[in-house]
């Protein structure tokens, strides 16, 4: 059978961290090109915001991972921990342990099988279906005893089991270190650890082929089909993210912030006025970022006593072509929610590159979706769309324009709690609609925002502000 020959994967290199866990290097990286040549930083790419393809199809062993077993294989460690696919995934007969049977696929260093009642992967028990079970020995000094098993497990093996997730991930140990063929072993209920002193630091623990061994002794009883070589699923999408944004660490009273949002600027005379009248009241206007870093208690933030903000929606070409002329002209900042998808295609809209004149005249800008759902409703709908008209957006934008400041605005208001949360794992903020001036660190991710546009009278804002 061609998926049983033994493969030279021992020194498969240095192993990228992405989306919370190990992942082999075939990994296509998107949403930032740059990353796979930048070296990796020491907060371990906390910046980065995009998503990877995880690859399913091994043509090693021109075999398919699939469903609960790819993200167990590669959040596991990949082929450094399970070797390459020998089998597709197959249900075994049933057993006492298993009536209805068991979902399991071998790899060269591992079966995983998939538990019916508590719905979880985990490793077989190869290291006992292979008899490798060894009389129980009394303790001995300097080294960790398993009293269920009676045996000794010390030294850099020790280290290993432990780091890899000790008894729950590879079993209790059934023998002691011994040598087999010329190496020094130690068989777990579940694994086979190896130790190969020829190797660089930190990889001189291996895992054994016992996922091939155990394969060559019940051959006959896998389905062909499962053997026969398979033809490639194209690979998944699955996100990096950088860690979530941490709580305030100091607790701050609400803040009085009117933080007033527009749309289109059909002319340049009313938005000055406005403006005009603002500061002639003792409104300072301050960027949307310098509000979020005060109610985050960040070391230097603070507000100005009759703090503004204002911000412009969805990235209409007036924007740039009337807002942006005022807002020099008065020295007031201001942040940009824009669509992606939209830029550059819709009419109406601005292009990319005035996008990047609105940054680069000292401007925030942010993101407001790729399409501009509702996305309360789009949640219900479709999670996965929902996560990416956020997360993706931010991730275009980024790539675009480089790092921002990570202060999203929902779409026409519209949220739910699983909408905030997906907002929380990504963005330091986000704002809403609804009216009201008073921030808080409890609301970050609901910030009020006062409807504005350039032909209201600047009174009834100002009435509006308090």
């Amino acid at each position: 059978m061609r998926g049983r020959r033994t493969l030279a994967v021992r020194g498969t290199g240095t192993r990228r961290r992405l989306f919370g866990g190990v992942l082999g290097t075939a990994l296509t990286v998107h949403a930032a090109p740059a990353l796979a040549q930048r070296a990796p930083r020491a907060d371990g790419l906390s910046d980065y915001v995009g998503w990877v393809d995880v690859p399913r199809y091994f043509p090693e062993t021109e075999h398919n991972v699939d469903g609960d077993f790819l993200p167990y294989f590669w959040h596991g460690g990949g082929p450094d921990t399970f070797g390459f696919p020998l089998t597709e995934e197959f249900w075994t007969a049933p057993d006492e342990g298993a009536p209805a049977g068991r979902m399991v696929q071998y790899f060269q260093r591992a079966r995983l099988e998939y538990d019916l009642g508590e719905a979880q992967v985990h490793r077989s028990l190869l290291g006992r279906l292979l008899e490798k079970e060894q009389p129980a020995v009394p303790p001995a000094p300097g080294v960790r005893y398993f009293l269920e098993t009676g045996h000794n497990v010390g030294s850099s093996f020790l280290v290993h089991f432990e780091n890899a997730g000790g008894r729950k991930v590879l079993g209790l140990p059934i023998s002691e270190e011994v040598e087999e063929n010329g190496r020094p072993v130690q068989w777990f209920e579940r694994a086979r650890l190896e130790w190969w002193p020829e190797n660089p630091a930190g990889r001189r623990v291996q895992y054994g082929l016992i996922g091939e061994a155990h394969l060559n002794e019940v051959e006959q009883q896998v389905p062909l089909e499962a053997r026969r070589p398979a033809a490639p699923l194209p690979p998944v999408r699955d996100w990096s993210l950088p860690a979530v944004p941490p709580a305030p660490r100091v607790a701050w009273a609400p803040r009085d912030v009117p933080i007033l949002y527009y749309h289109q600027v059909p002319s340049q005379q009313p938005l000055r006025e406005q403006i005009q009248a603002f500061r002639e009241a003792g409104r300072e206007i301050v960027p949307l970022s310098r509000v979020v870093a005060t109610l985050r208690a960040e070391p230097g933030a603070d507000l100005p006593e009759k703090p503004l903000v204002l911000t412009f929606d969805d990235g209409w070409v007036s924007q740039i072509q009337n807002a942006a002329p005022v807002l020099q002209a008065e020295k007031a900042p201001a942040t940009f929610f824009v669509i992606t998808r939209y830029l550059g295609e819709l009419p109406g809209y601005m292009s990319w590159d005035q996008v990047r004149t609105i940054k680069e005249l000292g401007h925030e800008v942010e993101s407001h979706t790729q399409n501009h759902p509702d996305l309360d409703r789009l949640y219900d709908d479709d999670e996965g769309a929902a996560l990416a008209e956020i997360w993706e957006s931010l991730a275009v934008l980024e790539r675009r324009l480089g790092r921002s400041r990570r202060i999203f605005a929902y779409p026409n208001g519209r949220l739910n709690q699983a909408v905030t949360s997906l907002t929380a794992r990504v963005y330091q903020a986000a704002v809403a609609t609804g009216g009201g001036t008073f921030q808080s660190q409890q609301h970050l991710y609901t910030m009020r925002r006062i409807k504005a546009e350039p032909h209201y009278k600047p009174e009834a804002l100002l009435k509006l502000m308090g």
